[in-house]
């Protein structure tokens, strides 16, 4: 209220009164002998700057709310466009990171074979104080089957051992069930997994029948042999951590380590079929 005081359309009506006042003095003093049309002027020119200030304001007023809603049209377009390039910005970071994923993996696996491959996500793992199985949330629809290899980008996991339409679950290869024909790639020598419910408590798995005459040493790398026609050649299934004798003391073992930690694994890629490459 206070601002209306000081404001121009209060000063206009002010000098209104003021020259009524004027004029009525006037009319007193001489009779009021002033031309008819310069007394309309100068009485109806104050009012019409006063009209037109307020015009003028209310015009100013509701274009601004008119180009408020345009530039707050233009602020959600733009803030769309933002958001809609920071997710492709970030699902092409995914991918990258994705594709780098599976080029590690699939580098595993030796150059001598051809192969077709499918991706999942573990979203399940069954423990019984370690890590003995998982589920993953592909299967049969995208052409899984029992017995298919599973790796992830450090080496081999396992071996899916059951399957449905849209889900399959994978056996790692530290499982008593499971046996994997295994290699020191430094010696050529060979052996075979076996897995026991002692060491696999400790994600650990034995590597038979290596012969007595063999020069292994801990941390050789052991890979898939590719004996028995399974599981392709070249796959890294550990390191060796121990070694020792058979009680008949004819061949050795090794205690190996997995370079899969299956506590960890989070994305796998399963090998539905394989071939060796023609030379």
């Amino acid at each position: 209220m206070r601002g209306f005081f000081h404001g121009k359309f209060f000063i206009a009506l002010l000098l209104v009164c003021c020259f009524l006042l004027g004029f009525m003095l006037n009319l007193a003093v001489d009779g009021g002998k002033m031309p008819h049309k310069e007394l309309v002027g100068m009485i109806v020119t104050p009012i019409q700057t006063g009209f037109t200030w307020v015009k003028n304001k209310a015009v100013g007023f509701f274009q601004t709310f008119s180009k408020y809603d345009q530039l707050e049209e233009e602020n959600r377009e733009l803030r769309a466009r933002i958001a809609e390039l920071e997710k492709e910005q970030s699902e092409f970071y995914y991918m990258q990171v994705q594709n780098e994923r599976y080029r590690k993996m699939l580098s595993i696996v030796s150059t001598e074979y051809s192969f077709e491959h499918v991706s999942a996500d573990v979203v399940s793992v069954s423990r019984d104080g370690w890590v003995s199985s998982f589920g993953i949330n592909a299967g049969t629809a995208v052409g899984i089957q029992k017995e298919d290899v599973v790796i992830c980008e450090d080496g081999l996991v396992g071996i899916v051992s059951d399957v449905g339409l849209n889900w399959a679950t994978v056996m790692t290869f530290t499982d008593p069930q499971i046996s994997v024909g295994a290699m020191v790639l430094s010696t050529g020598d060979v052996g075979v997994t076996e897995g026991t419910l002692e060491l696999r408590r400790n994600s650990l798995c034995r590597v038979s029948y290596f012969s007595r005459d063999a020069v292994l040493n801990r941390g050789d790398r052991v890979y898939t042999s590719g004996l028995g026609g399974v599981y392709p050649k070249g796959l890294l299934l550990g390191t060796i951590a121990e070694l020792g004798y058979e009680q008949n003391g004819l061949s050795q073992y090794a205690i190996l380590q997995p370079a899969a930690d299956f506590e960890q694994l989070k994305e796998v890629l399963v090998i539905t079929s394989f071939s060796l490459l023609e030379e």
